[in-house]
């Protein structure tokens, strides 16, 4: 995220707030244009298309930072455990390619440059899931014919929808919200929502990963029954050895001298891990979300790394980065986990959907 938008949209400072003020006229089109379309779906008057699968939505009102892939992954690992084959179905950005692609899972034995290279081609945070998690990842524009397409070379019972509050082409089962660190309603581009905080009221569940006071005061009257907060948690360090991706415990970053390189929206909660295990961030590279790591960002980085003990980037981020040479252990990665208070009941509120799909299918 840029520090000149995040400025405008918390109205820092003089030029922060000059700028808001000229985005607020877009803002009031764009805002209109969500609601006419929202009203649209909201009255069958737009085709959609259902699976012949329970579908489970994950999104957020807001553009980045609240934890959806982490998420996604933890519903898949829950749903995984209970016996449920999953399918998670991913627009790729900033993928422009358009014909499905399904990503299989795994990733030791390929080389740095294969992966990199479908990072680029599938989008970073799906191949992420597939090669990282070992999920099965469909990835294209129009997700109904992308899960199409992975029912023809898997068996899935389940599909998670990653980012899917606003994708209502295709049906699902369950709408699964987060609601993160933005809660004051400010619409693209003048703020970072993308739809109406009345949007709130379609979602059968909400995650509160950030602001909860704020947020539990504008969830609707029934729903701090369905509301579940949701934390993001360092679990280990990941590396790329011989050709195999190893943990490390995050014990290694204690007094360790840092080069932080990112490459994602909001790296707050990476920072934070960080001093939670008191590592010493000596400098820091931010890039734009999904950025493309280059041979001049390469340079740059080993410039900087020249003090550095450790280089440590995000999980979505090292699988561009191991491409370029780094020292034998050098390059790391941060893992992180979402945890959620009570989250035995909500994935059994989940699972009762799914299996009430399965039911009306089989009678159907």
């Amino acid at each position: 995220m840029h520090a000149w938008i995040r400025n405008a949209w918390e109205r820092k400072g003089i030029g922060g707030k000059a700028l808001w003020l000229s985005l607020l006229p877009a803002s009031y089109l764009y805002g209109l244009m969500v609601q006419i379309r929202n009203l649209f779906f909201s009255h069958g008057w737009v085709r959609t298309s259902a699976l012949e699968k329970p579908v489970i939505s994950i999104g957020n009102l807001t553009v980045g930072g609240t934890g959806k892939t982490p998420s996604c992954l933890w519903l898949a690992r829950e749903l995984n455990e209970r016996g449920f084959k999953v399918g998670i179905l991913s627009r790729g950005y900033p993928r422009k390619e358009s014909l499905p692609l399904i990503i299989g899972v795994g990733a030791n034995g390929l080389p740095p440059s294969q992966l990199r290279d479908e990072a680029s081609a599938a989008g970073d945070e799906p191949s992420m899931m597939a090669r990282l998690y070992n999920q099965t990842v469909g990835v294209g524009k129009d997700r109904y014919q992308t899960a199409v397409e992975l029912l023809r070379k898997h068996d899935v019972d389940v599909f998670i929808l990653d980012d899917g509050y606003q994708h209502r082409r295709l049906n699902r089962d369950v709408d699964l919200l987060l609601l993160g660190h933005d809660s004051n309603g400010g619409m693209l581009p003048s703020g970072p929502f993308r739809e109406p905080r009345r949007a709130l009221r379609r979602a059968d569940y909400f995650l509160l990963t950030g602001r909860q006071e704020e947020w539990q005061a504008l969830l609707p009257e029934d729903g701090k029954a369905r509301c579940f907060v949701g934390t993001l948690r360092g679990v280990a360090l990941v590396g790329f050895e011989s050709g195999r991706w190893k943990e490390y415990p995050l014990s290694v970053l204690h007094g360790s001298k840092i080069l932080a390189v990112t490459g994602i929206a909001d790296p707050s909660e990476f920072y934070r891990v960080i001093g939670e295990w008191e590592g010493d961030v000596i400098d820091a590279l931010p890039f734009p979300d999904h950025h493309s790591y280059s041979s001049r960002d390469w340079q740059e980085i080993s410039r900087l790394a020249r003090n550095a003990e450790i280089v440590l980037t995000t999980e979505k981020d090292i699988l561009k980065l191991i491409a370029f040479p780094f020292a034998r252990g050098k390059l790391f990665a941060l893992r992180v986990a979402m945890t959620v208070e009570n989250g035995e009941r909500l994935v059994q509120c989940i699972v009762e959907k799914i299996r009430d799909k399965m039911r009306a299918l089989r009678t159907a």
